[in-house]
Protein backbone atom coordinates (compact mmCIF):
# COMPACT_ATOMS: atom_id res chain seq x y z
CA UNK A 1 0.00 0.00 0.00
CA UNK A 2 1.67 3.65 -1.03
CA UNK A 3 0.73 6.39 1.43
CA UNK A 4 0.27 9.83 0.32
CA UNK A 5 3.71 10.30 2.46
CA UNK A 6 6.03 9.54 -0.11
CA UNK A 7 6.49 5.52 -0.59
CA UNK A 8 5.64 2.24 1.08
CA UNK A 9 9.10 1.18 0.97
CA UNK A 10 12.60 3.06 0.87
CA UNK A 11 13.04 0.91 -2.55
CA UNK A 12 9.79 2.08 -3.65
CA UNK A 13 10.83 5.64 -4.10
CA UNK A 14 13.17 5.53 -6.82
CA UNK A 15 11.02 3.85 -9.33
CA UNK A 16 7.88 6.07 -8.23
CA UNK A 17 10.63 8.82 -8.87
CA UNK A 18 10.99 7.81 -12.05
CA UNK A 19 7.67 7.61 -13.36
CA UNK A 20 6.31 11.25 -11.89
CA UNK A 21 8.84 12.80 -13.32
CA UNK A 22 8.06 10.92 -16.63
CA UNK A 23 4.60 12.37 -16.14
CA UNK A 24 6.33 16.02 -15.33
CA UNK A 25 3.96 15.62 -12.14
CA UNK A 26 6.30 18.51 -9.70
CA UNK A 27 3.87 18.09 -6.99
CA UNK A 28 4.26 13.88 -7.26
CA UNK A 29 8.18 14.84 -7.14
CA UNK A 30 8.10 17.33 -4.47
CA UNK A 31 5.79 14.59 -2.23
CA UNK A 32 8.44 11.92 -2.42
CA UNK A 33 10.62 14.54 -0.04
CA UNK A 34 10.23 15.61 3.50
CA UNK A 35 9.59 19.00 4.12
CA UNK A 36 12.81 19.10 5.32
CA UNK A 37 14.90 17.81 2.55
CA UNK A 38 17.63 18.53 0.65
CA UNK A 39 18.28 17.84 -2.56
CA UNK A 40 22.13 18.47 -4.26
CA UNK A 41 22.54 19.91 -7.75
CA UNK A 42 24.96 20.30 -10.46
CA UNK A 43 27.67 22.93 -9.61
CA UNK A 44 27.44 22.03 -6.27
CA UNK A 45 24.04 23.72 -5.71
CA UNK A 46 21.37 22.09 -3.24
CA UNK A 47 17.84 22.77 -2.82
CA UNK A 48 16.52 22.91 0.79
CA UNK A 49 12.73 22.44 1.72
CA UNK A 50 9.76 21.45 -0.28
CA UNK A 51 9.45 25.49 -2.43
CA UNK A 52 12.93 25.30 -3.87
CA UNK A 53 13.08 20.92 -4.80
CA UNK A 54 10.00 21.73 -6.54
CA UNK A 55 11.83 25.06 -8.50
CA UNK A 56 14.53 22.83 -8.77
CA UNK A 57 12.62 19.84 -10.75
CA UNK A 58 10.33 22.14 -12.72
CA UNK A 59 13.96 23.96 -13.92
CA UNK A 60 15.25 20.31 -14.88
CA UNK A 61 12.25 19.11 -16.47
CA UNK A 62 11.64 22.26 -18.45
CA UNK A 63 15.71 21.91 -19.73
CA UNK A 64 14.77 18.47 -21.16
CA UNK A 65 16.34 16.61 -18.33
CA UNK A 66 15.17 13.13 -18.03
CA UNK A 67 15.71 10.66 -15.23
CA UNK A 68 16.55 7.01 -16.50
CA UNK A 69 14.99 3.89 -14.74
CA UNK A 70 17.15 2.25 -12.00
CA UNK A 71 18.40 -1.36 -13.29
CA UNK A 72 19.40 -2.25 -9.65
CA UNK A 73 18.09 -0.39 -6.36
CA UNK A 74 19.97 -1.33 -3.27
CA UNK A 75 18.02 -0.10 0.29
CA UNK A 76 20.17 -0.47 3.81
CA UNK A 77 17.30 -0.13 6.52
CA UNK A 78 18.09 0.49 10.12
CA UNK A 79 14.05 1.10 11.26
CA UNK A 80 13.40 4.60 10.33
CA UNK A 81 16.11 5.51 8.65
CA UNK A 82 17.48 3.78 5.31
CA UNK A 83 20.31 4.63 3.10
CA UNK A 84 19.27 3.93 -0.94
CA UNK A 85 21.67 3.46 -4.04
CA UNK A 86 20.34 3.06 -7.72
CA UNK A 87 22.14 2.46 -10.65
CA UNK A 88 20.64 3.48 -14.05
CA UNK A 89 20.64 1.70 -17.34
CA UNK A 90 22.53 4.40 -18.31
CA UNK A 91 25.18 3.97 -15.58
CA UNK A 92 23.86 6.99 -13.32
CA UNK A 93 24.72 5.62 -9.53
CA UNK A 94 22.24 7.78 -6.94
CA UNK A 95 22.89 7.40 -3.26
CA UNK A 96 19.73 8.97 -0.78
CA UNK A 97 18.97 8.80 2.49
CA UNK A 98 15.12 7.43 3.47
CA UNK A 99 13.34 8.47 6.86
CA UNK A 100 9.82 6.55 7.65
CA UNK A 101 6.90 8.96 8.20
CA UNK A 102 4.56 8.49 11.18
CA UNK A 103 1.86 7.42 8.57
CA UNK A 104 4.74 4.59 8.16
CA UNK A 105 5.24 6.16 4.50
CA UNK A 106 8.89 6.58 3.20
CA UNK A 107 10.02 9.85 2.02
CA UNK A 108 13.57 11.18 1.21
CA UNK A 109 15.32 13.52 3.76
CA UNK A 110 18.75 13.72 1.49
CA UNK A 111 18.84 13.31 -2.32
CA UNK A 112 22.48 13.10 -2.96
CA UNK A 113 25.20 12.97 -5.60
CA UNK A 114 24.49 11.11 -9.09
CA UNK A 115 27.72 9.51 -10.38
CA UNK A 116 28.59 8.25 -13.83
CA UNK A 117 30.11 4.55 -13.33
CA UNK A 118 34.03 6.37 -13.99
CA UNK A 119 33.47 9.31 -12.01
CA UNK A 120 32.85 6.18 -8.89
CA UNK A 121 35.72 4.27 -9.72
CA UNK A 122 37.51 7.75 -9.32
CA UNK A 123 36.54 8.11 -5.90
CA UNK A 124 37.46 4.35 -5.00
CA UNK A 125 41.10 4.50 -6.16
CA UNK A 126 40.17 2.34 -9.15
CA UNK A 127 42.10 3.18 -12.52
Amino acid sequence: MTTTAGAATPAELEARFCLLAAAGDLDGLTRLYAADAVVSLPRGREAAGHAAIRTAFAEALARGVRWAEPDSIRVIDSGTLAMTSSTSTDGVVGTQVARREPDGGWVWVRDGSHLRGPAVADLLGAA
